[in-house]
This record gives structure tokens, sequence and C-alpha cells, in this order.
């Protein structure tokens, strides 16, 4: 039965309308959607026609469907002039207004083909229309034929991303929604579909455009390693400090072993291009399971605890599962893409492998390393504590007559120094700086994770020559330190407010600081750390770098080697370049038996001048210490002067630290005389000199008991006032400590007297066990370990 046939059975009365669809199924522009395809369709029809509410009735809406046809229509918009169409004709020969609305519903089913199994009509009209799908591979081959030649004015690249974007959904879903298509074609139709997609793969897809699947595939999987790598370091630490060494697991190797693993099997999963479940249920499941750990290490994130640190634990879990929540989308993209029309060809596999390896450890170890300034940053914020003062420190008249200012307990404090906001103290965990006047504590700065920055002793502090800046070393010291992790050694501090400046790691030891840079000894090399401003630098030097000072625009550094070998520079603050140089070893008869380190002493810049001064220990009759002083406006030695009858420094146990201190008037020098006997009284040379020339202007000769003698005593137990005199705590013949002043009119004890507003039980309980003295605003302030006092 020919259509007309088929038609004058459906509508009799209506033969000039069957001929006007017919007419149209025969327009010149149709190759596909002709008179051919309508006969395909009404044929499968009557093979469904038993699954049909109404057969008849999807046989209208078939006629109809493609009645309108234009290649160049928006989607769907065919569909829906079709359906007008059938409507207005249809009602136009008298066909019943519901059987009308159902052949308008139907024809509107086939712009998406989304027919519904409780819709019997819909369901034979869609399988119906992609009947071709299942035909032979001859006529499915004329029908992509036909397709190609509708979409004649598309070029060639377009048509096949966009063919093959369409053949993709309909590969990823059942075809055919009645049970008997799907039993009969469904097979047949998803191989046609796939022999069509390998067609215009090729003309799809940029050139090489196949690898960018790849690259991203490389990088889930680095994503995957890296979190497991992170995972392996959190699960390996403790979950905070202080911790039991039983706590502290190690880095667990399996879990980059078990990462390496699945990412081996993704690869794997990859290449099976007929399983695509497996990859999207992997992308599936690691952004679940890293969006639910997310969730987890953010809840169960602990809490700051007094006592207790911060460990690496949960920063590297919450990396660990941000990790794999990139990994689980990163994933789901690639596999987007590689089935998007422009990057469906798979290029040679050993291309496509080699390339996914090496994004995968280019991204993994990006992950890692970018991974650890995060935890650096989280540690750092969790187990710092920083209060600032607001009020400027106190002013009060100095009199230094002996009166009892204030005192109070302290925990056991290592080194203390003065500065424009009070004194400060180096306490095992940071700094605390208490008010010169009132001895009432105006800020701290502490670590939870450093306990041990007493140690230090009187270079665990560094204060700038103006006093405003001050750099306390902060060790994280023993089994606390996080691999990979480099947390700050030294704190940069505003004296007077506890504004922290800046933080800096550094393996070196610090020189000097004021409030623009931090100035590092790192071996042979000078470092310039910015502080106020990002200048940073380094410098390479011939020796090893033991002494610095900070002078105007300059950075004075000594660096000696063992032998003769030692120079004064200076280098520019900005570049770190030399401007000038003096070598000490043409001066004096340096000593080839010692390490430079002990051998170069103290340097100090002279306030008010361009002048630097410094201390060497020569071999000159046995040992002998020197002064000299050099211009860094010029560069030139001003002058040197020895020290008879002082012994080499740390050699021995009558051996000491001298100390250098200055104002712009006096260049002052503590430093001791060989002991003759053990046990006995040792002599301490208190000196002061002129810093024009070296003239001496006064010196005495201090006995210091044997329980004070320590190497670091001179340079912990004496501290010089503004009016040049120097300050000590002694104890006397009466049995009581007191401070004892050193200046031009001679040794002199001053026994302490109680104030009425003194915050103390008074004098007697001061001792001489550990004594350290500074001055701040003027004030001598003294501490025995246990107790920090300040005169008036």
């Amino acid at each position: 039965m020919d259509l007309r046939d088929q038609w004058n059975r459906l509508l009799p009365h209506a033969q000039p309308l069957g001929d006007d669809l017919l007419a149209r199924y025969a327009e010149q522009h149709r190759h596909y959607h002709d008179q051919r395809h309508l006969t395909e369709m009404l044929t499968t029809i009557d093979e469904l026609a038993d699954l049909a509410d109404d057969a008849d009735t999807v046989r209208l809406a078939a006629w109809f469907h493609d009645a309108i046809y234009d290649p160049q229509a928006d989607p769907g918009e065919n569909e829906e002039v079709s359906a007008q169409l059938a409507e207005l004709e249809l009602a136009a020969y008298g066909v019943e207004a519901e059987r009308v609305a159902e052949i308008g519903r139907l024809i509107r089913l086939t712009a998406r083909h989304d027919c519904a199994p409780d819709d019997p009509n819909g369901a034979v009209l869609c399988d119906a229309d992609l009947r071709i799908l299942s035909l032979d591979a001859d006529r499915y081959d004329e029908y992509t034929v036909g397709i190609r030649e509708e979409y004649a004015h598309i070029a060639d690249r377009d048509f096949a991303r966009g063919r093959m974007a369409f053949l993709q959904r309909l590969a990823e879903t059942p075809l055919y929604t009645t049970s008997r298509a799907r039993e009969r074609w469904e097979k047949a139709a998803h191989a046609n579909l796939e022999r069509e997609l390998s067609r215009w793969a090729p003309k799809a897809a940029r050139p090489v455009s196949g690898l960018i699947p790849m690259i991203y595939l490389g990088a889930a999987l680095g994503a995957v390693i890296a979190a497991s790598v992170l995972l392996g370091r959190g699960l390996g630490a403790a979950a905070q400090w202080p911790a039991r060494p039983d706590e502290v697991n190690g880095f667990p190797v399996w879990t980059p072993i078990a990462g390496t693993a699945v990412g081996a099997g993704l690869v794997y999963a990859w290449f099976r291009r007929a399983q695509p479940r497996l990859i999207t249920i992997p992308a599936i499941a690691f952004a679940g399971i890293g969006a639910i750990s997310v969730g987890l290490c953010w809840w169960r994130w602990p809490a700051a605890q007094p006592g207790a640190a911060l460990s690496e634990r949960w920063p590297y879990l919450m990396l660990a599962s941000v990790a794999l929540l990139l990994a689980g989308a990163l994933l789901g993209l690639a596999r987007r893409l590689r089935r998007a029309p422009p990057y469906a060809v798979s290029p040679p596999r050993a291309l496509g492998v080699g390339l996914t390896v090496v994004c995968a450890a280019l991204l993994a170890w990006i992950v890692v390393s970018a991974g650890e300034p995060f935890v650096q940053a989280r540690l750092e914020t969790a187990n710092t504590v920083s209060t600032t003062a607001t009020m400027p420190p106190g002013v009060m008249p100095v009199q230094l007559d002996g009166e009892l200012a204030w005192s109070r307990e302290v925990p056991a404090t290592g080194a203390i120094a003065g500065t424009v906001g009070g004194v400060a103290e180096l306490r095992p965990d940071g700094v605390v700086t208490s008010d010169a006047t009132t001895g009432q504590i105006r800020w701290r700065y502490s670590r939870a994770d450093v306990d041990d920055a007493a140690a230090s002793g009187s270079r665990g502090l560094l204060v700038s020559s103006d006093g405003r800046t001050l750099a306390a070393h902060l060790p994280y010291g023993g089994n606390r330190a996080p691999s990979g992790i480099e947390l700050p050694t030294y704190a940069v501090l505003d004296a007077e407010s506890g504004k922290v400046l800046t933080e800096v790691h550094t393996d070196g030891t610090a020189l000097a600081v004021d409030a623009n840079q931090l100035l590092v000894a790192e071996g042979k090399h000078v470092v310039a750390h910015g502080v106020s401003s990002p200048t940073h630098w380094r410098s390479s030097q011939r020796c090893a770098v033991t002494q610095g000072v900070l002078l105007g625009d300059q950075a004075v550094v000594v660096d000696a080697c063992g032998g003769n070998g030692a120079e004064v520079r200076g280098l520019d603050l900005k570049s770190g370049e030399q401007r000038w140089e003096v070598d000490l070893g043409i001066r004096f008869e340096l000593s080839a038996e010692l390490e430079p380190a002990t051998w170069i002493g103290d340097l100090v810049a002279v306030p008010e001048t361009r002048e630097v001064s410094g201390l060497v220990w020569t071999g000159d009759a046995g040992g002998t210490l020197h002064q000299w002083s050099v211009d860094v406006g010029e560069g030139r030695m001003l002058w040197t002067a020895p020290v008879p009858g002082t012994p080499r420094p740390r050699l021995g146990t009558s051996s000491c630290d001298a100390q250098l201190a200055a104002t712009h008037t006096s260049i002052v020098l503590v430093t001791c005389r060989t002991s003759t006997e053990p046990g006995e009284p040792q002599t301490y040379d208190v000196s002061a000199v002129s810093p024009a020339d070296g003239t001496p202007q006064w010196h005495h000769l201090v006995q210091i008991p044997p329980k004070l003698q320590q190497p670091e005593f001179p340079r912990d137990g004496f501290g010089l006032l503004p009016d040049g005199r120097v300050v000590t705590l002694m104890p006397q013949a009466t049995g009581v400590c007191s401070p004892v002043m050193i200046g031009t009119t001679g040794v002199q004890p001053r026994p302490i007297v109680t104030g009425a507003d003194a915050k103390s039980s008074g004098r007697d309980q001061v001792t001489c066990n550990k004594p350290a003295v500074t001055v701040a605003g003027g004030r001598p302030v003294f501490s025995d370990g246990t107790r920090l006092f300040a005169l008036n």
C-alpha cells in the first residue's frame, strides 16, 4: 500500500490535505526527512500498533511530524510549527478536537524524544521516529549522508561537532521506550551510533586537541596522589604539641602507595572507552568524600588550649580533603571533555600515557608544595598569641638614689633588654615587655610551639639603636619541626606597641635590626630581610660573618677566616653591594688556633657619629684584647688600643665574653682578667674611652666573686646608663645583694631602699644568683632569674 492509499484510509474525506503533505515531503531540500522516512515510520508503527492506545492517531501524528522542515530553524521550531499546522488543518477537516490535541502533543514530543513508558501513543511514535538508528549499516549510512546534505550550509567541523554532541546524548541513554523496540533494536542502534561517532571524531577535533582531556586526567591523578601524600603527613603527626614520642607515628608509606595505585587504576579505566562509568563513579566518589572530609575537618578543628600547640595534623588533613575534592572535579571535567566533539580524537596511547604521567607528577608536586605555606600560616596563626599596647609607656624622673621603684616575681626568664617601650624579657615561649616605670606588663608575644627561647640568652634579643624595634629569637626546637614547614625563627616587633612587624625563618644568626630590615649572618653570607620595606638582598663574603651593626645607610659586618683573615666591610643597605673594607689581619697578629667566631668580639655603633668600634683577640703576650674603631663614612681605621691582661674568650674557666657598649661621648668595655686560682675572686676591667681617638676616660678594676664567674656575665650582668656610667648587681661584704655604679667617680654600691610605692616586700628578696642588667627609659632594671625589679 503506497502512501496515498495509507492516507486515504486514515482520512478519506481529506485527500487534498494528503496531497499537500506528500508534496511537502517531496521538497528538494529534503534528503532524509522525505517520503522514504515517512514510509519507514508508518511501517514501524504497524509493527508496534498493538502497543498504542490509538494507532491511527499515532499514524496521523507521523504524517504531520515533519510536515514543515527547515534545517536552519532553531531546535524544536520545526516540530512546533508542524504541530500547529496539524491542529489547524485537521480541525478544518472536522477531526474531533480531542484527537487533534493529542496529535499536536505527539508531534511536539518528537523534538526531544522524551517519551514516557506510560504514554503508549508517545512511546510508539518516538520509537518509530528513531527506527532509522537500528536499520542495517547500508541504510544507516544513507541516512547519515542525507542528514549531512540537509545541513550543507554548515561547515564540516561545526557540523561534525554538533552531530557528535547529538549522537552522544542519544548514546548515553536508552534509545527506545517500548519494551519490544528495546529488545529488537537497541543493540543495533548503539552499534550504528558508535560507528558514526568514530567517523565524525577526526573531523570534529582540533589538531592534538585529544591531549587536552589527558592533561585534565593527569591533573586529577596528581591531585589524588597529592591528597595521599598530604593524608600521610597528617596521619603521621601528633594531634597536638607537646606530644609523647609514641604519639608521633611518622609518615605512613602506605598512603602514597595507595594513592599511586588508585591513579594507575584510573589510567587503566580511562583507556577502556566502552566503560565510561569507570571514570564517572570515581569522580563522584572523590568529590563526595572530599566535600564530607572538608566539613569534618572544619567541625573537628581543635580549639586553642593553654599549654598545647596545634600540630600540623589538622591543616594537612584539611589540605588532603580539598585535594581529593579537586581531584573529583578535574576527573569529571576530563571525562566531559573527552566526550566533547572538539576533543574526541584520542592521541597515540604512548603519548597520552606519557603526558598523563608528567601532568600528574607536576600537579602533585605543585599541590604538596603549595600546601606547605598554608600549613605554615595555620600553625603560625593558631599558635601565636600577641597582645599589643595602646597607651604609651609611663614617664617618671630617674634619681638613681637606690630607691626600689618596683619588684615582682617572674617565671623562668632568659635575657632582658631595654627598649623605648620598657624592659623586654625573653621567656621560654616568647617575649613580654613591662613598663619600666611601674613594672606592669604592657604587651606580650608568645608561641605555643616554642618552649626553649630563653636558652638563647642575651643573644636571643636584639634591639635597634633607637630602641624602637625588637627582634626575638624563637627557635622551633626539638622534634616539633614539621617536615617541609619553615616556621619563623625570629619575630620582629615594634618595641613600644608590641605589633608584629614581620616574622622570618632563617637558619642563621641575627646580627642587627631596625625598623626597615633584619640583618642575618648565614655562614659566609649576609642576608637583609625586609621589615617595613620590601628590601631583601643576600651578599656573599669571603669568610664566615660573625658580627654586624646597622648604621645609617650601611650594614657594617666583620667576616673572619682561620689565620690572619678578617675584614670589616661596609655594605649598602639597599643593594648589599660593598662600599669599603678594612683588613684587620694587617693591623693585628690574629690567632690561628681559635675559631674566628671566638676571637672576633663585640661590634657597636657609636650614637650620633659615623663610627663603629669593635673587639679582636690576638696572640700578643699570650692573648691580648684590642679595641679598634672605623670611620664608616670614609672606610678607614681611626684608632686601635690594646687591653692588657685579658684572657682569650671561651678558653678555660676564667675566660669571658667581653661587652662593648657606647654612648655618643664614651665607648665602655667590660671584660675579665686571667684568674690565677680557682675559687678566688676574678678581676674585671671596666673602662671608658673617647670615641674620637681612643683616649682613656676612666678605668676601674672590679672584683667578681666566684659564683658570678660565668663567660656571659660581662655581657649580661652590666648595663650602660645614658650618662655613661655602668651599673651591675653584686653581693656586698654584708651579704646583701645591691646595685653597683661604676664611672668617673669610682665603684659605688647603692644599697636598695624600699620605696613607699614599691610593689615588693623589700630588698631582702633580691638575690645575686643569676644577675642580668639592662637599662630602660634611663632606669636600671635587674633580674635574678626569678624576680624583676627596677630602681628610681
